[in-house]
């Protein structure tokens, strides 16, 4: 046998025992892509979802670099840590001007506010608005030019999802540049979730203009979650331009109140609520919701007498609230609207206790809804102090299961715990004396509990049916037992009080 035919008997017996640990290898790599997806779309489409349904996602054939940012949103929800982000490199190495390439930094843009990463967020957000303007991914016949109906679905979504960006992101800048508000858009309304995720029957989208004249139509149509948080967001878009102005009349300022009402008094039925009868959360009209609520908070905070202090830093985490002259109502009205507002976004806190699937966006409404319960609570009476740090805490607790994975909530949390606790830490002290030689009440010599403070027990007791429905509350109850449970109300102190004059001049 020659050398070289030697030679090659080696390397063939050398390449026999490598390529099953090649092979292995590419396996492992091709299943840990697999459960990065999985992730992405378990804990993460529902808030954003732009790309097609998990069943199509293999079939669809994404370019690398939107395969890359997928799995590196995926990677934050390992419960070992995210991933090395190699995703810039990725982006900035393709020179595509396509709507996978305006998916994708879309995606990459709203993960890197979520991270923090302010300067990178804008950069990648620009440029998928430079793509997607350049394609006219505005214009309604765009999505027609795909024959498949969910590839279409799936690029309305795209411009919908940059549009509803564009305003979350002005929120948080001192100077509003509305980018995909400029043009002329007419793109057609995403459909339902649910029909969505099925994708095997795509209706026939609704217009624009058809969603605006619902209100006048005989007949009430429900559109999808998605339509409603493209209004809410819409709203929030004028009261950012509103705010921006230095002087606003009373007409603008009161249409902008008129349709906040308004996109709540025409919900239908089915959206007024963001769970269904099976507890199922809808994750996109809860985000309509809060937009609501936060687009509530932010027209009314500037024209009131209640003063949140936000952090100046280098990524914002609470947006700009200029100092506003009111033109019709007074600040003590501003102050009931701006406390209600955040009281409600509160309540839909409790609705949603699992944080999972919120948006990144999430995060400032969350801040500014403890700052204005925390700037209300300083100028109502000690007594509703109880009610306002409840729903602190209630805040605190969604931003400390979101800063698991996103830093932007881990410095959100930083913040408004750090604050609540200069406001609050006094005051929970006085209600709990240290004293060293005080006694616990069992203890002590004598009845431990007298039989007038046992009368409430023979209430419960009693089989006495003519006793009145409506027996006094305090009657029932020991004496200090309902102050030490049940936390005293505001909101009936604060309607009820004396009001000042209404100024509509």
């Amino acid at each position: 046998m020659s050398g070289r035919d030697a030679s090659s008997t080696v390397s063939g017996q050398q390449n026999q025992r490598i390529s099953p640990i090649v092979e292995g290898q590419a396996q492992d790599a091709a299943d840990s892509d697999a459960r990065l997806v999985r992730l992405y779309y378990d804990n993460f489409h529902s808030a954003h979802p732009i790309l097609v349904p998990a069943p199509l996602y293999e079939e669809r054939k994404y370019p690398a670099y939107l395969h890359e940012v997928v799995t590196l949103i995926g990677g934050h929800f390992l419960s070992t840590g995210s991933l090395p982000d190699l995703t810039s490199v990725q982006l900035s190495g393709s020179g595509e001007r396509t709507p996978c390439k305006v998916q994708a930094l879309l995606l990459y843009s709203i993960l890197s506010c979520a991270r923090g990463e302010c300067s990178q967020a804008h950069t990648s957000f620009s440029q998928a608005v430079d793509i997607a303007l350049e394609l006219g991914m505005y214009r309604q016949e765009f999505a027609s030019t795909s024959s498949n109906a969910v590839e279409a679905e799936s690029l309305r979504r795209t411009w919908w999802e940059l549009f509803i960006v564009d305003v979350y992101m002005a929120a948080l800048q001192k100077r509003v540049v509305l980018r995909c508000s400029g043009v002329p858009y007419d793109v057609a309304l995403p459909c339902e979730e649910s029909v969505y995720a099925n994708y095997t029957n795509i209706p026939s989208p609704p217009t624009l203009a058809g969603f605006n004249k619902r209100i006048f139509a005989d007949e009430e149509t429900s559109y999808s979650s998605f339509s409603y948080r493209i209004e809410a967001v819409c709203i929030l878009a004028r009261v950012l331009v509103l705010n921006s102005l230095p002087e606003t009349h009373r007409d603008h300022l009161q249409a902008v109140e008129n349709a906040l009402v308004s996109w709540t008094n025409h919900l239908p039925p089915n959206k007024v609520d963001i769970v269904d009868t099976y507890g199922s959360v809808d994750e996109i009209l809860f985000q309509a919701h809060t937009t609501i609520h936060f687009a509530a908070m932010l027209l009314h905070l500037p024209r009131s007498s209640l003063r949140p202090v936000c952090p100046e830093t280098e990524c914002p985490i609470c947006p700009v609230i200029p100092s506003r002259l009111s033109p019709s109502f007074t600040r003590h009205v501003h102050d009931i609207k701006a406390t209600e507002a955040s009281k409600q976004l509160s309540n839909l806190l409790s609705v949603r206790p699992s944080v999972q699937r919120y948006s990144p966006f999430v995060v400032f409404s969350l801040v500014l809804c403890g700052m204005v319960q925390l700037a209300t609570s300083r100028i109502h009476s000690s007594e509703c102090s109880d009610h306002h740090c409840n729903r602190i805490i209630l805040v605190l607790g969604c931003l400390k299961t979101l800063k698991q994975k996103w830093p932007i909530a881990n410095r959100a949390h930083y913040f408004l715990r750090s604050v609540a606790a200069e406001t609050f830490t006094a005051w929970i002290e006085s209600r709990y004396p240290q004293t060293s030689n005080a006694v616990p009440l069992a203890s002590r010599n004598g009845p431990s509990n007298p039989p007038e403070n046992n009368a409430w027990l023979s209430v419960v007791s009693s089989n006495d049916t003519s006793r009145p429905v409506e027996t006094d509350v305090q009657g029932i109850f020991s004496p200090g037992l309902l102050s030490a449970y049940i936390d005293p109300t505001c909101s009936e102190p604060l309607l009820l009080g004396p009001m000042p004059d209404l100024d509509f001049t």
